[in-house]
């Protein structure tokens, strides 16, 4: 959730940081994009990097790093590259984060609740979306938007205090996975799953970053759309924590799920697409309790095809996420500069509905890899 923040945060603050700096909404998706395409472009070598660390180390290292960063935004940012360069920086840090713990959870966590586990950890994102629509009425519209930068960094020194110092770094299994595991599945189909993640983030990137400023536009006060946000985020963790829970318990196909998240998720943004306050208000519970839900069984199912090396194998799939999280608040701004808010939801359901095909795609080459690995062994 505090690898997240320095970008939710600044996405829920978009009104606040836009009346008070002159910024377009371009200018602040591009600086959103800009943690996640920093985090696409290293996510495969820090998974690496975070797999000969040791989950504990890595996540000290990168928790600091955002920390720093929402300082840096509270205290000095004001023109542009600040903010570039700040939420850059986040970004190259969170791609240390996400494979660290996800490589704890594979370390620590009995293989019939990992499903579960993850669904908690992947609750941090809409977690910091939750708690970013909640600073705006708040801390934004009383204390004022920096404000809420200095209380996200007070939370992340509480995460880097909670972390076991050496706990996580000196297990068995960690040291043998350090050195030269690599993943089991062949990078193609790693990549395929980047594909996935790409269409499925760039819609929950336009969506998280965009949800209250749309609902504004509509004629939605900013409190009511900055709750709405909360709303939604908390709907999103919800099912995530559900959709993990019925994984484990019922032995149900991550991959298998996943394809209909993502086609729930496209419809409910059909509907969100009349731009009207009530539709955002109707659509806000389908769209993010099935749209934005899925990346815990991402992520499951990229660990249970490489268990010897998870935080490489999802150091590699997380690019299409990093990408796509970062591309989707640039692209929906420019689509709202261009033609407003309701060309950029049927955008956004498209791409969910790509995802969801391509997911049956992916489904079927895992199982004729497997075939083909047991027929050669």
């Amino acid at each position: 959730m505090c690898s997240a923040l320095p970008a939710f945060l600044t996405g829920a603050l978009s009104v606040q940081i836009r009346d008070d700096l002159e910024y377009s909404i371009t200018m602040v998706g591009l600086f959103i994009g800009s943690a996640f395409a920093v985090a696409g472009v290293f996510s495969a070598p820090m998974g690496r990097l975070a797999q000969i660390l040791g989950p504990g180390r890595a996540l000290r290292i990168g928790l600091s790093g955002s920390a720093l960063t929402m300082v840096g935004l509270a205290a000095v940012a004001h023109d542009p590259w600040h903010f570039f360069a700040f939420i850059g920086f986040s970004g190259f840090v969170n791609s240390l984060n996400q494979p660290a713990a996800n490589l704890l959870l594979s370390n620590r966590v009995n293989g019939e609740q990992l499903g579960f586990a993850l669904a908690i950890k992947q609750s941090g994102m809409p977690g910091s979306a939750l708690l970013g629509g909640a600073a705006v009425p708040a801390i934004a519209l009383t204390a004022g938007w920096r404000w809420a930068y200095v209380a996200a960094a007070a939370l992340t020194l509480v995460a880097i205090a909670l972390q076991p110092i050496g706990a996580s770094d000196h297990t068995p299994l960690a040291n043998a996975r350090s050195n030269d595991a690599k993943p089991e599945m062949p990078t193609r189909l790693l990549l395929l799953y980047a594909m996935v993640g790409l269409l499925g983030a760039t819609t929950a990137g336009a969506m998280v970053n965009l949800l209250t400023s749309g609902a504004t536009d509509s004629g939605m006060g900013e409190g009511t759309a900055g709750w709405l946000l909360s709303l939604g985020s908390a709907t999103g963790i919800a099912s995530r924590l559900y959709q993990g829970w019925a994984v484990d318990r019922k032995g149900i196909l991550p991959i298998q799920r996943l394809v209909w998240l993502l086609g729930i998720g496209a419809a409910g943004l059909m509907v969100m697409a009349a731009h009207q306050p009530f539709s955002y208000a109707l659509a806000v519970a389908p769209a993010f309790a099935a749209g934005w839900a899925w990346p815990g069984l991402f992520n499951l199912s990229v660990i249970r095809n490489n268990s010897s090396a998870p935080a490489a194998a999802t150091g590699i799939s997380q690019i299409g996420v990093f990408i796509g999280a970062g591309s989707g608040p640039v692209i929906g701004s420019i689509i709202v500069d261009a033609g407003g808010y309701r060309p950029l939801w049927i955008f956004c359901a498209t791409a969910l509905g790509c995802g969801s095909l391509l997911a049956v795609y992916l489904r079927s080459r895992i199982r004729a890899n497997r075939t083909q690995t047991l027929a050669t062994a």
